[in-house]
């Protein structure tokens, strides 16, 4: 099991430098890539997703809502709330990021072949069941 944390260390120290190539700061990777497959999430849940608290989400907002990668929008359903989009620059910002590890999946593929990838995310998806369902 040491293998998988290795690899996913080596694995978030790439994503960490994609990121910061295209002008992402570490701070705004995880939200970035969070509300372009969830828009309209709260900050509570990007919070618990990157297990990070509240207070930290909150200030990253703030500052990437100053820069415009993100606009707040008042939950109709529950004015308590405050739903979070992508604007037109967090987009962009998404796309290139998502591209470019697209790419590096691609590199990864042809140097291990699909097979063998296929068979470690096979591998992979056995162990994820197991420690949340298991452990």
């Amino acid at each position: 099991m040491m293998a998988i944390g290795r690899t996913r260390r080596a694995w978030d120290a790439h994503t960490k430098a994609v990121a910061l190539e295209i002008g992402i700061p570490d701070s705004y990777r995880l939200i970035i890539s969070f509300l372009a497959r969830r828009p309209g999430a709260n900050q509570k849940e990007i919070a618990e997703f990157g297990n990070v608290t509240t207070a930290a989400v909150n200030q990253t907002i703030k500052e990437m809502q100053a820069k415009e990668y993100i606009r707040m929008e008042t939950d109709e359903g529950d004015r308590r709330y405050t739903r979070l989009y992508l604007t037109d620059k967090g987009h962009e910002k998404s796309e290139l990021l998502r591209k470019s590890l697209h790419k590096s999946d691609g590199v990864i593929t042809e140097m291990i072949g699909k097979e063998k990838e296929d068979e470690i995310v096979a591998l992979l998806n056995e162990v994820y069941i197991v420690i949340r369902e298991g452990l």
